[in-house]
């Protein structure tokens, strides 16, 4: 078992004060094994359940994790209501990851390291096994970072991983529009133009049998749309404008009692990083 970069203190401090967040969409039959690893690490988790029709709901609730149900409206709407969520409850930090298994939580630690370190905007660079990355992805994948480069004025090589940690309330202070994807390429510019400090760390790239939730046309006209937008917002060194308000139905069931157990007091500090 490989050690947690973390010491003792800090994960006893992350364990108040960050909040796991996974925005999910079907997910049921993937993301038991997600939350059992973040929960290994002594987190709070918290599911987005975007609308789903399947049971990502129960079975995100059966594994110990909040779960805050609500209308689809897209990845970036089900972040914002995260991030709400994450202040009401004096969260300081939420850690993102994705829900189908593509993300390994036990590589969480790196990510939290970076942020403890002063680090406003943590992204987790797919770099570890890439060669597993199908090539139309790859190479999309660095066109997008090439043009987020371009309008974040600083060097961003994986713009569209939904690993991150960050503080809830910088991007609720962001004027980001972005519903869907779109609205990570907007984090990362905005976030670069506002002064913050934007650190990438290297993750294992994990590829499993879910199909890519990205449109290849809508998406990604919904890409240039965020990042001409947010440089039109940073035109001239502008104040930026607090996010808009989504609102959208939203309920929040807390997890099953049975699994609602305290995790294993050093259990951050010795999971795997």
């Amino acid at each position: 078992m490989r050690r947690s970069p973390l010491s003792r203190e800090q994960a006893a401090s992350c364990r108040q004060s960050l909040l796991a967040v996974i925005p999910a969409y079907n997910e049921a039959p993937r993301i038991a094994p997600v939350i059992v690893g973040l929960r290994s690490l002594g987190l709070t988790v918290l599911v987005v359940d975007d609308g789903s029709r399947d049971a990502t709901a129960e079975v995100a609730r059966e594994q110990g994790a909040l779960v805050l149900q609500r209308a689809n409206g897209g990845k970036g709407t089900a972040i914002i209501a995260a991030c709400r969520f994450a202040v009401e409850h004096g969260y300081r930090r939420i850690l993102l990851l994705d829900g189908d298994g593509q993300h390994d939580p036990l590589e969480a630690p790196r990510l939290i390291q970076a942020a403890l370190h002063g680090a406003d905007l943590v992204i987790g660079m797919r770099m570890l096994n890439l060669q597993r990355q199908p090539l139309h992805r790859r190479c999309l994948n660095r066109l997008s970072s090439l043009l987020v480069t371009l309008a974040a004025g600083r060097r961003i090589r994986d713009s569209q991983s939904g690993y991150r940690v960050c503080d809830p309330r910088l991007l609720l202070s962001l004027p980001m529009t972005g519903h869907r994807y779109d609205l990570e390429s907007e984090m990362c510019v905005l976030a670069a133009r506002s002064g913050c400090r934007v650190v990438e760390v290297p993750i294992t790239v994990i590829y499993n049998d879910k199909k890519s939730g990205v449109h290849p046309l809508f998406d990604t006209l919904r890409f240039f749309r965020a990042v001409l937008l947010s440089l039109m917002r940073c035109r001239g060194n502008r104040r930026l404008a607090p996010s808009p308000p989504f609102i959208l139905p939203t309920k929040i069931k807390p997890p099953t009692s049975v699994h609602h157990e305290q995790a294993a007091p050093l259990a951050f500090a010795t999971a795997s990083g």
